[in-house]
């Protein structure tokens, strides 16, 4: 059986030497980096893996590698979407999607919608009667359709510090 190696990076692709993160082109790397990132071990400090990996697979199967700034807070809360038109009418996506956790960074929700990775939305986060909504812009990370269900996991990063220094005192996170 051959020996997996864990060193190089899940997203090299060895037999053309190109790197698989690439959205928009080809990425050739060159051979230095090639040894110190691809092949070298330090695939988590690659510019190519940082800017491309999906938010919620930043821990990454099989390397137990966590690049995630935040920890997630397992919460429940009604969620709704909406996009922002041309008119400048703001549009429905989902008024019945639920949060599944959230971060200072971001928040991750189910909904029966599904979105587009790098769209911008409005949302209102809608904690207990005792609490304000918490409205704001974020952008889609990723988005996953769930296995024998019609639901979707999305995640969202804020576009806004305030919203994140929102979500931080209502989760009773003091610092980073």
């Amino acid at each position: 059986m051959a020996k997996v190696h864990t060193d190089i990076c899940p997203y090299w692709a060895q037999d053309d030497r190109r790197c698989l993160l690439s959205c928009s082109g080809l990425y050739l790397p060159v051979q230095e980096h090639v040894d110190v990132f691809c092949r070298g071990g330090n695939y988590a400090s690659c510019s190519q893996f940082i800017n491309s990996v999906d938010v919620d697979n930043k821990t990454t199967a099989g390397h137990g590698l966590n690049l995630r700034r935040f920890s997630r807070v397992p919460a429940r809360f009604s969620f709704r979407l909406a996009t922002r038109e041309a008119d400048d009418v703001n549009r429905i996506i989902d008024d019945a999607a639920t949060t599944v956790d959230l971060s200072p960074g971001g928040i991750r929700f189910e909904s029966y919608r599904s979105l587009e990775k790098g769209a911008r939305v409005i949302f209102s986060l809608n904690g207990d009667f005792s609490e304000t909504p918490l409205r704001g812009i974020g952008q889609v990370k990723w988005c996953h359709s769930l296995e024998n269900a019609p639901l979707y996991h999305s995640g969202i990063a804020f576009a806004d510090p305030e919203v994140a220094r929102a979500i931080r005192k209502r989760l009773g996170i003091t610092k980073d």
